[in-house]
């Protein structure tokens, strides 16, 4: 099980120097965008399953984890209030 958590633009999530763009250049999109590991090539349609959440899902790596959270998925959400009630959680990554 892969530890799954939520993030969304805010200077909270993001950093004091967030440009609200993901590292590929691209707005990110709630339902669509999702931050990972440097080792998933940007671009890379991934699968999330959260027991008793999500039985399938389908995103698309948009944007970078720092290097010390490479072993996570960041769900991205609109309102930061959305990612905090997210919060941290465990499934399973497919590709």
């Amino acid at each position: 099980m892969t530890t799954i958590t939520a993030y969304c633009a805010c200077a909270l999530c993001c950093g004091p120097n967030a440009a609200g763009l993901t590292a590929s250049g691209d707005r990110p999109v709630q339902g669509i965008t999702v931050a990972a590991s440097r080792s998933i090539p940007l671009g890379t349609h991934i699968q999330l399953t959260i027991p008793g959440l999500w039985k399938s899902r389908e995103f698309v790596v948009q944007d970078r984890l720092a290097k010390r959270y490479d072993d996570r998925v960041d769900v991205y959400f609109t309102r930061h209030a959305d990612a905090v009630r997210f919060g941290k959680r465990k499934g399973v990554v497919t590709r």
